[in-house]
C-alpha cells in the first residue's frame, strides 16, 4: 500500500475504529508509514487490540474476511488473528498479541500510545521509541531492519 492508499484505508476504517470499546493501536510498516518514516509501501495494516476487540472487528469486517488466511505458524506471535481484504488493502488484525521467547509465550504490550494526525484523524499511535522497542523486541530480520530505518530516522531529528 502507498501512503495514499493506506489514508485511503484509514478512512474507510475510522467510523468501525471509533466506535470499537477496546483499546487499538497500529504497528508494523502502516505504524512507520503513520509516523512519518519514508516507507515506499506496506503490505497491510496491522492493528492490534484485545481478544474483544478483535472480535468486534471481525463482526464489522466479516465481509472482507479472508477465513483461509493463516500468518506464518513459525514466526513465534499467536492471538486472535483475523485477515480482511478491504477495496483500499490488506488489514490484519491481533487480539491479545503474543510473542514466544525463550521463558515461554509473553503477551505484547504497546507501553506509550499517542495520537497521531493522519489521514484527517488522530490514531493512537505507538510513538517512535515505543514501536522501536516492540520492533527489536520482535527480532525477525524484516523487524530489526525496520528497527533500523526507524532509530536513524529518529536520531536525524
Amino acid at each position: 500500500m502507498s501512503p495514499s492508499e493506506l489514508e485511503a484505508l484509514v478512512r474507510r476504517l475510522a467510523p468501525d475504529l471509533a466506535r470499537l470499546e477496546e483499546p487499538w493501536t497500529v504497528i508494523g510498516s502502516g505504524a512507520l508509514m503513520i509516523l512519518g518514516l519514508p516507507v515506499a509501501d506496506c503490505p497491510d495494516l496491522d492493528i492490534v487490540t484485545t481478544a474483544d476487540g478483535a472480535a468486534a472487528l471481525e463482526q464489522a469486517w466479516r465481509d472482507w474476511r479472508q477465513p483461509d488466511y493463516a500468518p506464518d505458524s513459525a514466526a513465534g506471535f499467536r492471538s486472535r488473528f483475523s485477515r480482511y481484504l478491504a477495496p483500499e488493502g490488506a488489514i490484519e488484525v491481533m487480539g491479545d498479541l503474543e510473542l514466544r521467547t525463550a521463558q515461554g509465550w509473553r503477551p505484547v504490550r504497546v507501553g506509550e500510545v499517542r495520537p497521531r494526525r493522519f489521514a484527517g484523524l488522530d490514531l493512537p499511535l505507538p510513538t517512535g521509541s515505543e514501536q522501536l522497542r516492540i520492533l527489536r523486541e520482535f527480532g525477525r530480520p524484516k523487524d530489526l531492519a525496520k528497527a533500523e530505518r526507524l532509530e536513524r530516522w529518529l536520531a536525524a531529528g
